[in-house]
């Protein structure tokens, strides 16, 4: 073919306005999703390759008679590269494209540019054999074979990356990698074929071919989302997730590991080992789920709470070809639950158990007392005249002598007793396996430790007193209800005999003394 040919060339520039059009298209559409730039940066690069050729083909005026063959070659050099990195960013490669390796691959275009453009100085590139209308070369320098098979290579590492995601990929993901590799695949075969001297004609006919490229690629953008639901980088998905994954095959070897998982099993541990390593500071857990395919348990290590799921991994035709084990530290949300739970059973103000599970744990003492014949006290406590301090001094200090009698209360009774506050200024004591006589003189010593107390509701010194009545669990017949109403009966007497004292009721009998 001879100079000018207007129609190759309008047809080049229609390819690569496409191709540019849709470069624009996946910059403006995605340019945040992975692959975005590469993808930009190849079509841009099919663009120019296209344009430039475009321009050759009109013979527009050049200042050397090689300089747009020499700028057409341009793309040629830029595209390999573009592809490869999208292919990588695309298909969960991510991790491969350090700076060292990015930094890398752009030095071989650069140089192979570089030493085309300086031919005339050292005939590396060209050897001194081309023609001036065609970019076909079968005969040139070293450089130029080095470079055609080190972009090939490119081509071939890019396709095999987005055919090995096509296979282990599903339903819109699946189809978008189709249709990239056919994208791929009719250009660069139709490269090949012309450098490879199967075309009879001098002309280059992939530049043309790549409007196809452009045309399944804005199909892809738009039918298939194409940067929109690209698959998520194992390295985001995987690497960077707050819990803990590990990967067991079906001989129970650890095949993956992240991160988080890392810092809870043994700093030796590594891909490859068995699972009872990884957990051999956990062997209570590897002996109940060894085995198991699915299973779920709580771990405790370094004050860490771990909440563990196991799970199958199955292939295709639902055989079990492993397990997948994820754990979440759930520490806080433990720390949380058991705030919770303390607030449910405690009273705010003093700290002391609230009248719900007060009763709660008195009816469970009654049950096993009555069960096992054990001897059981309850006293009820109320305050003297706590009126006169809440109007004297406020609520606000009567609040502070509220909290100050309980936590008194609290650190002289024995640790297997119950404690708490029943509303207002009456507290409950239970004392299990306690006899009358014990409990009496328990709850005396208690009168007279609150009453030297000299706790200070205000501005004002002011002793706190209170009465106590005491009732006993009588017969294994007896009940929570009753042995309250007897405790109750004797607070009252306690109260009505002049408060500040203990009484105990007994049958029809009341007691301000240690019964003998």
């Amino acid at each position: 073919m001879s100079h000018p040919n207007i129609y190759y060339s309008a047809i080049l520039l229609a390819a690569g306005v496409a191709c540019l059009v849709v470069a624009v298209m996946a910059w403006q559409l995605r340019r945040e999703a992975p692959g975005a730039t590469p993808l930009t940066i190849f079509l841009l690069g099919l663009s120019w390759w296209d344009i430039t050729y475009a321009v050759f083909w009109v013979d527009f005026p050049a200042p050397t008679p090689y300089f747009w063959l020499d700028i057409t070659m341009v793309g040629g050099f830029v595209v390999p590269t573009a592809f490869l990195v999208f292919a990588l960013e695309y298909s969960d490669g991510r991790r491969w494209l350090s700076r060292p390796v990015l930094f890398a691959l752009a030095i071989e275009p650069i140089l192979a540019c570089a030493l085309m453009w300086t031919d005339s100085w050292h005939d590396l590139y060209f050897d001194g054999k081309r023609a001036l209308n065609t970019t076909r070369l079968l005969d040139a320098g070293p450089v130029h074979w080095a470079n055609a098979y080190y972009s090939y290579l490119l081509i071939l590492a890019g396709v095999i990356v987005l055919a090995r995601f096509y296979f282990r990929s599903t339903g819109v993901y699946r189809r978008q990698a189709a249709l990239i590799l056919a994208a791929v695949a009719l250009p660069w075969t139709a490269n090949f074929a012309f450098l490879a001297g199967w075309l009879p004609s001098d002309a280059d006919t992939t530049p043309f071919i790549f409007s196809i490229t452009a045309l399944i690629m804005a199909f892809a953008l738009t039918r298939y989302r194409l940067l929109n639901i690209v698959p998520v980088a194992r390295s985001m998905l995987i690497e960077n997730m707050n819990e803990g994954v590990l990967v067991l095959n079906s001989n129970n070897l650890v095949v993956d590991i992240n991160p988080e998982a890392r810092r809870v099993l043994p700093p030796d541990f590594d891909i490859g080992q068995p699972v009872q390593i990884a957990f051999r500071f956990f062997p209570d857990f590897v002996a109940r789920f060894f085995d198991a395919e699915e299973a779920q348990a709580e771990l405790l290590t370094d004050n860490r709470h771990l909440d563990l799921r196991i799970s199958p991994l199955r292939d295709d035709r639902g055989k079990m070809i492993g397990r997948l084990v994820v754990w979440r530290d759930i520490s806080d949300l433990i720390d949380v639950r058991s705030k919770l739970e303390t607030l449910a059973i405690t009273d705010e103000l003093t700290g002391v158990y609230n009248r719900r599970h007060f009763m709660k744990l008195a009816e469970s003492q009654v049950l096993h007392a009555r069960r096992h014949g054990r001897s059981l006290a309850m006293g009820l406590i109320d305050l003297d005249y706590f009126k006169g301090i809440n109007d004297t001094y406020g609520h606000a200090a009567g609040d502070r002598a509220l909290a100050a009698f309980a936590h008194l209360i609290r650190e002289n009774v024995r640790d297997f007793d119950v404690f708490g506050r029943l509303g207002g200024e009456e507290f409950g004591l239970l004392m299990p396996d306690t006899e009358v006589e014990q409990a009496f003189q328990a709850a005396e010593r208690l009168r007279v430790i609150v009453e030297a107390s000299h706790i200070f509701p205000g501005d004002g010194a002011s002793s706190i007193t209170f009465s106590l009545g005491l009732g006993m669990l009588e017969g294994e017949n007896d009940t929570l209800g009753s042995l309250l109403r007897r405790a109750d009966h004797a607070l009252y007497a306690a109260k009505h005999a002049g408060r500040n004292r203990v009484i105990v009721w007994r049958g029809d009998e009341v007691r301000s003394e240690p019964p003998v």
